[in-house]
């Protein structure tokens, strides 16, 4: 396989994931003035694995940015349950823990 085939054969990356918010939505700016809204979800559930009941636990941060992180920063509060839209990215944190965050490109209140 070629590295043209090989980076097309992972392009697929969606996620949508319904939940509630856990933590106050919190809206900043990035230095070059692009606004942000992070917050975390957490998602409970049953799934079915092998033809038996899984129940199903999440916990994942979220990140909404451009214009609508704006409006959605005024909409958005804690125990809102939300179905969030996205792709999934590596972060590290301060100590230099990598963790998956969800970047939402469309989000709906439930």
């Amino acid at each position: 396989m070629s590295s043209s085939q090989a980076s097309l054969a992972g392009q697929w990356n969606q996620l949508r994931l319904s939940g509630i918010i856990i933590k106050p939505p919190r809206l900043f700016r990035s230095p070059s003035g692009v606004s942000h809204l992070k917050f975390v979800l957490e998602h409970k559930s049953e799934q079915v694995e092998a033809n038996l009941p899984r129940r199903s636990y999440v916990r994942i941060n979220i990140v909404f940015s451009g214009q609508q992180a704006d409006f959605w920063s005024e909409k958005l509060k804690q125990s809102d349950a939300v179905t969030v839209e996205g792709f999934l990215n590596r972060e590290e944190d301060s100590s230099g823990q990598g963790k998956l965050v969800l970047h939402a490109q469309q989000l709906v209140k439930i």
